[in-house]
C-alpha cells in the first residue's frame, strides 16, 4: 500500500484545495492510479490530518472540505474498484474533528477500511502527565472523550460497519519532564516534554525498544494498570514515560475481537522490539497483537518492561 499524509505533510491549505476543485481531483485519481500500477502497490492510504481540522485546528479550514473529501474518496473508489486497487484511510479519534471533518456514513461507502488513531490523546503538550492510549475513560481525566473505547464506539454510532473499523495502537511512548520529581503520578505537572531517545532523537517521544531497554537496566519505577483502564507507565528523577505495553496490547486485541472490528493498524512497524533486546524476543508488541487477533500459535511474549 502506498500512504500519503501524515502530521506534518498535512499543513498547509493543498489538500483542501485538491478536493474543492474538480479538476484537481481529476487529475489526482490519475496520478495515483498511473503510480500505484507503475510500482505495483495495492492501493493507497489517505492520510490527511484533517479535513477541516488541519493538524486537528477547526478553525484553519473551510467546512465546505467535508463534502470535498466525499467527493474525492467516491472518486478515487469509483477508479479503484475498476482496478480491483484497495482504498483506505488513516483518520481522527477526536470526537470534535469526527463531528467537524468527516461524513462518517458516506465514507464508508467507498473506503474498504478506516483506521482511527487512537493514541495520542495526551502529551507533553498538555502540560501535565497523562496516557498516550488509554482504552478506557479513569477518573483522573476530565475529558471523557480521549480515548479509545469512547472514540471506536463514536465512529460505530456514526454510521460506519464494524468490519471496516481498524483501531489504532501505538509502538513508542510519550515522555514528559516532571515539575516536581516527586509527584509523579497520572495528571501531575510537567514543564515539558521529556528528554530525546538516542535513536528516535526526538523530545516528547521514545521507540519501545528505548522504553524497554531503560526500564530494564536503568533505575526506574514502572507502574502497571491492573484493570485495563489507561496502559502503564514509568519514571525516574524527573522523566516520565507513557506507553502500552505487552499487557495492554493484549486487552486492547480483546477489545477489538470483542466488537468484532475490521482488525488493527500499528505506528509504526520499526518502533517494536524489533532486535529482542529487551528478553522478551523480536517483535513483542506485534507478535502479541497478532497471536491475539489472528490466533497464531507460539510462545506468548512476556512483559518485560
Amino acid at each position: 500500500m502506498l500512504a500519503i499524509g501524515g502530521w506534518n505533510d498535512s499543513l498547509g491549505s493543498k489538500y483542501a484545495r485538491l478536493v474543492l476543485d474538480s479538476q484537481s481531483r481529476r487529475r489526482f485519481v490519475e496520478s495515483v492510479i498511473s503510480f500505484v500500477e507503475q510500482h505495483g502497490f495495492e492501493g493507497l492510504d489517505l492520510a490527511w490530518e484533517f479535513p477541516v481540522c488541519w493538524q486537528a485546528n477547526c478553525d484553519r479550514g473551510n467546512p465546505t472540505e467535508k463534502d470535498g473529501f466525499v467527493a474525492l474518496v467516491k472518486e478515487l473508489s469509483e477508479a479503484f474498484k475498476a482496478k480491483g486497487l484497495i482504498l483506505s484511510a488513516a483518520v481522527s479519534p477526536s470526537k470534535m474533528v469526527i463531528d467537524a471533518g468527516y461524513n462518517v456514513f458516506e465514507l464508508s461507502l467507498y473506503f474498504d477500511w478506516m483506521a482511527v488513531m487512537t493514541y495520542d490523546f495526551h502529551g507533553h503538550w498538555d502540560m501535565r502527565t497523562g496516557q498516550v492510549a488509554p482504552l478506557f475513560h479513569n477518573g483522573c481525566d476530565d475529558n471523557i472523550y480521549l480515548n479509545g473505547n469512547f472514540s471506536i464506539h463514536y465512529w460505530l454510532e456514526r454510521g460506519i460497519p464494524r468490519n471496516k473499523l481498524v483501531m489504532g495502537m501505538p509502538m513508542y511512548g510519550q515522555t514528559f519532564t516532571l515539575a516536581d520529581r516527586n509527584h509523579r503520578s497520572l495528571n501531575d505537572k510537567t514543564v515539558g516534554p521529556g528528554k530525546a531517545g538516542t535513536f528516535t532523537r526526538a523530545d516528547g517521544f521514545l521507540a519501545y525498544y528505548e522504553i524497554c531497554e531503560k526500564v530494564g537496566n536503568d533505575d526506574w519505577k514502572v507502574v502497571r494498570d491492573e484493570e485495563g483502564v489507561f496502559g502503564s507507565y514509568a519514571y525516574s528523577g524527573n522523566q516520565w514515560i507513557s506507553y502500552d505495553d505487552v499487557r495492554t496490547i493484549r486487552r486492547k486485541a480483546q477489545f477489538i475481537k470483542s466488537l468484532q472490528l475490521g482488525g488493527s493498524m500499528i505506528w509504526a512497524l520499526d518502533l517494536d522490539d524489533f532486535r529482542g533486546l529487551c528478553g522478551c524476543g523480536k517483535h513483542p508488541l506485534l507478535r502479541t497483537l497478532n497471536q491475539e487477533l489472528l490466533g497464531i500459535s507460539g510462545q506468548k511474549a512476556k512483559d518485560c518492561t
